[in-house]
């Protein structure tokens, strides 16, 4: 079936060959010195490289020869409103015609800028249920929240989703059911859910799922993992207790990971309220954090705490390596009882509050003696954020500079200016030249944002340690 011309939507651009780096490549098979290498190429290959260039450039290559009128609506389709040189107000008619003339696959569809209707809406996602879309990110430019039609459910070649601001629809509204197969990345930002059943839906939906960030979510409370492929999971609320969005209901309060053999990666990032977690089964569990005091209830295995007080203390997890903790003053007994907790511990991040909030007390605790297993056998590296050479911060890494036998770097990252006088005045008192490790260093560092938990999308699989800044 012909396309129509796309053409028109890119008004006031340039369509002379000397505009377009094919064009002038193809013109220069008149010289015989300087062959023509791009029209042998087959149209697979052809329409693989329109897909990679921005749309504007790619619609403008049909101005070349009759072949080439052919290949862009047929080339897998990069659809970013952000990128497209219209008006805001002609954005959405602009989209609804490429959507219509175009007749080949959909690799990524952007809305970060247009702000169509819902009937408009709602046509481009089945269309691009149509052509088998492979990434979505949906970030509306209005702060008013963007319903996702029953339509939505309709994808079934979706490998990436980003959902800011939206509400998604309820499970099984208008005889749809949630089936993404192929989803691997989900990312739920400032996002509202019909109900708890409706998220357990999705996520029972979607049997390839290996990243999970549930950011700001209202309309759950209560949400039980269970999944076979989850690698990582990401949690954040609200920094307020007003956690409950207009229309929205409440943000999440309870986790459980009560099923998830492949759950490597549960990260907490601006948790100042909870949610309170468990972790029922994550045998593969290797990196855990921010950990911190507003998590009202934190269960690791037979481990319990409550607002970082140890109730109950066991030493089950022996797959994690990478531990961050977050405190309003770090002290020396609740770390060392979160020490306990994992035997085979490598790297642990404590970070100190900027702000303390009113209803977080100072914990004040001596330290016993035990035993701690990872001191002697694994911790090789500490990075403490926010570090001011306090009392109770003097305290923590005096210990792990006595007792960490294996320690490689202890890192300070400082939130105050250290100047030579003062630098000179901590090592003495850290007694570096009594040190465990004898290999150890100490390095000290100004770091002035320990008010930021990740500087990178902590969700990113790829990123070898996330809380490393």
């Amino acid at each position: 079936m012909a396309c129509a011309n796309p053409l028109p939507f890119f008004p006031k651009m340039a369509t002379t060959a000397s505009a377009n780096p094919i064009r002038a490549i193809t013109a220069a098979g008149n010289d015989d010195e300087d062959p023509d290498l791009i029209s042998p190429l087959s149209d697979c290959i052809l329409t693989t490289i329109l897909s990679l260039l921005p749309l504007p450039v790619a619609g403008r290559t049909q101005v070349l020869s009759h072949r080439w009128r052919r290949l862009w609506p047929s080339a897998p389709l990069h659809l970013l409103d952000s990128h497209l040189p219209v008006p805001a107000s002609s954005l959405s008619a602009a989209m609804s015609r490429i959507l219509a003339s175009h007749c080949g696959s959909a690799v990524r569809f952007h809305l970060l800028v247009a702000r169509p209707s819902a009937s408009d809406f709602d046509s481009w996602l089945r269309s691009l249920a149509a052509k088998t879309l492979q990434e979505l990110v949906l970030r509306p430019p209005s702060d008013e929240i963007l319903p996702l039609p029953p339509s939505f459910l309709a994808f079934r070649s979706l490998r990436t989703a980003e959902l800011t601001n939206c509400r998604l629809p309820e499970h099984g509204a208008g005889g749809g059911k949630v089936n993404f197969p192929h989803l691997g990345e989900l990312t739920l930002r400032l996002a509202s859910v019909p109900s708890s059943a409706a998220l357990h839906a999705l996520l029972v939906g979607c049997p390839e799922l290996a990243s999970l960030s549930l950011d700001r979510v209202f309309g759950c409370r209560a949400l039980r993992v269970r999944s076979w492929s989850l690698r990582s999971l990401t949690v954040s609320v609200s920094l307020t207790r007003r956690r409950v969005q207009e229309g929205g209901g409440a943000e999440l309060e309870h986790l459980v990971v009560e099923d998830a053999p492949a759950l490597e990666r549960l990260l907490a990032h601006d948790i100042n309220w909870g949610p309170s977690i468990n972790v029922v089964r994550a045998p593969r569990l290797q990196m855990l954090g921010y950990l911190g005091i507003g998590i009202p209830e934190l269960q690791l295995g037979s481990a319990l705490f409550r607002s970082m007080c140890a109730v109950r203390l066991g030493a089950e997890l022996r797959c994690v390596r990478t531990l961050a903790l977050e405190m309003a003053e770090p002290q020396l007994k609740p770390v060392a009882d979160f020490l306990k907790c994992f035997p085979c511990l490598e790297t642990l991040y404590v970070m100190s509050h900027m702000v303390v909030p009113q209803s977080m007390r100072i914990l004040n605790h001596e330290m016993d003696d035990d035993r701690i297993e990872c001191l002697h056998h694994h911790l090789k590296k500490v990075v403490l954020k926010g570090y001011r050479g306090q009392k109770h911060e003097m305290q923590l890494a005096s210990f792990l500079v006595r007792h960490a036998s294996v320690l490689q770097v202890l890192k300070f990252l400082c939130a105050n200016v250290c100047s030579a006088k003062w630098l000179t005045n901590q090592k003495r008192q850290l007694q570096v030249d009594s040190r465990a490790s004898l290999g150890a260093q100490f390095v000290f560092e100004k770091f002035s944002k320990s008010y930021i938990r990740f500087l990178k999308p902590a969700s990113n699989i790829s990123l070898v340690d996330p809380f490393d800044t």
